[in-house]
């Protein structure tokens, strides 16, 4: 096999690689479900973050999660009250999600945003869904959640008394899914803290470990869920701190690598630690303080698992897991620009590592934008951090963001840098273009859509552009000769001069 040949068979077996990547958390729905007011919005990351803003069979708001299957395809969703099919409707025998005192006060009505809770559920699939040679088995679906309990004399406390599971049958009602398990306690103790339902790949590579907190206490409960059953196996006494009742606005991930779990929280401040993806033993405790910001609600880990980000409604900070002194670390990288949207001021809430590499962060109250870490991997500014920078047509309530594990853990790339446009962060919708041959030698046509002049560009995966030209309105073809460039995938995209409701034209070609 000559040298070219070889790279030829290397760049094939890559390409398979990034293209056989898991994709459950491709699909992010958010927003409402208001008939007559306003949709949702389901960002697609397969279709370079277009967005359906169809109506939703319910609202979603801080109690947020959905899940595709493995190639990207929306499954299902829920906001900690019901569950909803792929075709927003609710799924068989998905109603009563967490029935108690606080879903007869919050989830029954025409204009309900949800369960009152952030970061309180998480949809894994079933590790006993394939056999060791991969021949699936079944198709199955584990929502995790917690029922709240409120009282309210003589002041407002929550708490929650156990850990339960909902299982969803994909096979069931010809395809669309059937919730077959229900409310089903895995254990309970006195009190949990609200939230923090994060999860992360058992160095086998199929189960899944859930670390839970008891709340006024330092004791973390560690369940593990396998192909036969789901279970507490284990509860460690961590630190000379507690997880007190009114911290139950934050957030907890673990790293994209797994090997730290890392919180943030108002008392606490940020919380590191290393975690065994074998044992599931938490060790090596620190803390991180930021002095000077007040209420802090959110954290999202680098897609390299180098840098966390703090963010901390009025303020947003980095942070360095490698550093020897992580408090030494820290550094500011932005404080609100005080941007109204158009009700609410533009704060920092919730993060999320997207499928592209890009970190999102919602804001706290209802708007029309996420702030988004363009190039989390990067120390300091470099990270190069937009404010309000990614529009979404309908309003997004109560900073509704998806909770998602670490889905590609295990694989060569946890996340996927050519999934966006290099033209920005206000894109919405990508249509297709025509390329042939492809793939090509370098030499390639495309059909240009009837749509007037614009600007045709072609651009590495690295966002490198090695094309540019502008384009009269009386040219629909087009010949492009690329052949002195490397051997490797390209982005074609052609961007109408009079640019209707944000739609780009784009395609991608392999070059040889």
């Amino acid at each position: 096999m000559n040298k070219s040949a070889l790279l030829l068979f290397i760049f094939h077996i890559f390409l398979s690689g990034v293209y056989s990547q898991n994709k459950r958390d491709y699909k992010w729905v958010m927003g409402s479900s208001f008939e007559g007011i306003e949709g949702g919005n389901i960002i697609d990351f397969d279709n370079n973050r277009s967005i359906d803003t169809g109506f939703l069979a319910f609202a979603m708001a801080e109690n947020c999660v959905n899940i595709c299957d493995k190639n990207g395809k929306l499954l299902m969703y829920s906001n900690g009250c019901a569950i909803a099919d792929r075709t927003h409707s609710i799924m068989q025998n998905g109603d009563s999600i967490n029935y108690g005192k606080a879903w007869q006060d919050f989830c029954p009505y025409k204009y309900s945003v949800g369960y009152p809770v952030t970061q309180n559920s998480l949809i894994l699939p079933d590790p006993g869904n394939y056999d060791e040679n991969g021949n699936q088995l079944k198709n199955g679906y584990y929502l995790l959640h917690k029922r709240t309990e409120l009282l309210f004399h003589p002041y407002l406390h929550t708490w929650c008394p156990g850990v339960s599971y909902s299982y969803v049958d994909m096979n069931g009602n010809n395809g669309i899914g059937r919730v077959t398990k229900k409310n089903n306690l895995i254990f309970q103790t006195k009190s949990l803290t609200q939230g923090y339902m994060t999860a992360c790949k058992h160095a086998n590579g199929k189960d899944w470990w859930i670390v839970q907190i008891e709340q006024d206490t330092n004791i973390f409960f560690k369940i593990l869920l396998t192909k036969d059953s789901i279970m507490v196996v284990d509860s460690q006494n961590i630190g000379n701190f507690k997880f007190y009742r009114d911290n139950n606005l934050g957030q907890a991930v673990f790293t994209p690598d797994g090997s730290k779990w890392v919180a943030f929280n108002s008392k606490e401040k940020a919380i590191i630690l290393d975690f065994d993806r074998t044992t599931g033993e938490l060790y090596n405790l620190r803390q991180v303080n930021p002095q000077d910001s007040g209420q802090f609600v959110g954290v999202a880990v680098s897609p390299n698992s180098r840098f966390a980000y703090l963010s901390a409604m009025t303020d947003l900070y980095q942070i360095d897991l490698w550093a020897d002194d992580i408090q030494a670390s820290l550094t500011h990288i932005a404080h609100i620009d005080y941007f109204p949207d158009p009700y609410f001021i533009s704060t920092f809430s919730l993060a999320q590592l997207g499928p592209d590499c890009k970190i999102y962060i919602v804001n706290g109250g209802t708007n029309n934008y996420l702030h988004v870490i363009n190039k989390p991997n990067e120390k300091g500014e470099a990270c190069d951090f937009k404010q309000h920078s990614f529009y979404l047509p309908n309003r997004n309530y109560n900073g509704s963001l998806p909770n998602f594990p670490h889905f590609r853990m295990d694989e060569a790339e946890v996340c996927d840098s050519t999934l966006t446009s290099i033209f920005g962060e206000l894109v919405l919708l990508r249509r297709d273009i025509k390329v042939w041959p492809n793939p090509s030698s370098g030499v390639f046509n495309i059909e240009l859509p009837d749509v007037g002049a614009g600007k045709l560009v072609v651009s590495n995966i690295s966002g490198q552009m090695v094309y540019e030209r502008d384009v009269s309105n009386i040219i629909n073809k087009e010949q492009i000769d690329i052949s002195h460039y490397p051997s490797g995938r390209y982005n074609v995209e052609f961007w109408p001069e009079k640019v209707k409701d944000r739609v780009f034209y784009g395609g991608q070609v392999v070059k040889n």
